[in-house]
């Protein structure tokens, strides 16, 4: 088990994962203090947690109303209600209904933490949420282990991430709780499918997605859905894919992100199928869309590629740079080290082979650090020469079909809105 660091050195280690970077926002001091508050109680016996507890929540009530007093914004209206909801949960933190107030606030401040790129203060709030809210119910206390698994899987530390999951389905499975369990099935499916085990990743999906439609989550139902378009894409069951993605995409819910995310997997399912036109227009949509880092990445390799099938010089040229300058300033291993993949590819498509080695060999590097096996295999050479070709076009069912050819009338607003890192330097 990854253990958390300490919360200088983990907001150290995330700076250093950037290459430009000196801060993540205003929100810093915030998530530094509560690192500290917490890892603080996670360490002292009982006679003097609720002396640390009311300290954290009086040194936390001080930010929170300077802030409001400066009209100062450390990031959105979520920020400001979990500070408030954190304050009042460490008041009475060794009661149920603070514990879960700090579970809850922990849990939204990690989100926000990981989005921008501070993975292991991330991981360390969560880790010690986990063992500070010892009074949170038996849901609170799986969705921290499930939130930490989550963030542990983006720092590369798969069996970390594989036993949170695990630790979170137990807790779900004792307290009768489905949709927890629907949650660690989902997540635990991720990781197959990233170890290259697709069959088991389909079977952990599948039943994910029984689970959460069986409890009324859309939220995981499209987490399910999403996961379900990947893997059916791989077996090459591309008019079940697009089913799959065009499921998650009505479940989007008018998510901004969600819906992005789910137009980029589309995008991807008309790549492999041999529609690299609208796979182009449809992954140029989604970067148009969207500013977060892992669909930003995941929408610019697949949009290299497309472009390297479609002989588009001019716009591979423009999304290598996009991709080189996100990953630069990117800390997700897996993400990173799979777009440079994709745009080995693009390279490789348009017979380009000394770049398609440059960015192969950066891909690989990654690969080879962080035990991505089927990454790794991905990066070989005569792999990259290979798949880099484009398919035959395929047959699809009617209502696939039109789907692909809606997709292809897609375009971004402007035609410099899918470039935003490069545009801005």
């Amino acid at each position: 088990m990854l253990a958390p660091q300490s919360p200088f050195e983990a907001y150290r280690a995330d700076l250093d994962r950037f290459a430009r970077r000196s801060e993540f926002g205003s929100a810093d001091t915030v998530w530094l203090l509560l690192a500290h508050c917490l890892g603080r109680l996670a360490r002292v016996g009982s006679g003097v947690r609720e002396q640390l507890a009311q300290q954290a929540a009086d040194a936390l009530r001080d930010l929170l109303e300077g802030a409001v007093a400066t009209e100062a914004e450390a990031g959105s209206e979520a920020h400001f209600a979990d500070l408030r909801l954190i304050v009042a949960g460490l008041a009475v933190i060794d009661t149920p209904d603070g514990a879960n107030a700090v579970s809850r606030a922990c849990r939204g401040f990690a989100y926000r933490m990981s989005e921008a790129g501070a993975l292991s203060v991330a991981y360390a709030v969560l880790g010690h949420a986990r063992t500070s809210a010892v009074q949170a119910s038996d849901r609170e206390r799986g969705l921290l282990a499930a939130d930490q698994a989550r963030v542990a899987r983006q720092l590369g530390e798969l069996e970390t991430a594989d036993e949170l999951y695990r630790m979170a389905a137990m807790v779900g499975e004792r307290s009768g709780d489905h949709e927890l369990v629907a949650r660690a099935s989902l997540g635990r499916g991720v990781l197959a499918r990233i170890q290259g085990n697709y069959p088991q990743a389909r079977m952990l999906l599948a039943r994910g997605l029984d689970m959460a439609q069986s409890s009324g989550a859309e939220e995981l139902q499209y987490f399910a859905h999403q996961g379900l378009t990947i893997v059916e894409c791989v077996a090459k069951h591309y008019d079940l894919s697009l089913h799959h993605g065009w499921a998650a995409f009505m479940l989007s819910r008018g998510d901004a992100t969600r819906e992005a995310e789910s137009l980029s997997n589309l995008a991807q399912v008309c790549l492999e199928a041999g529609y690299p036109r609208a796979a182009l227009q449809a992954f140029l949509a989604t970067l148009a869309r969207v500013s977060v880092l892992r669909v930003r990445l995941a929408a610019l390799g697949g949009a290299a590629l497309a472009a390297g099938r479609c002989g588009d010089l001019e716009v591979l040229g423009r999304l290598a740079r996009e991709i080189r300058a996100t990953v630069e300033r990117s800390a997700l291993p897996y993400e990173n080290a799979d777009t440079l993949r994709h745009l080995a590819l693009a390279y490789s498509a348009t017979g380009d082979d000394l770049q398609a080695e440059r960015h192969r060999r950066a891909a690989l590097e990654i690969a080879d650090a962080k035990g991505y096996h089927e990454l790794r295999l991905a990066c070989d050479r005569p792999e990259v020469s290979r798949t880099g070709a484009a398919p035959k076009t395929l047959p699809l069912e009617v209502e696939s079909f039109e789907l692909v050819s809606s997709l292809s009338t897609l375009e971004p607003e402007t035609s410099e809105s899918a470039f935003v890192l490069t545009r801005s330097g």
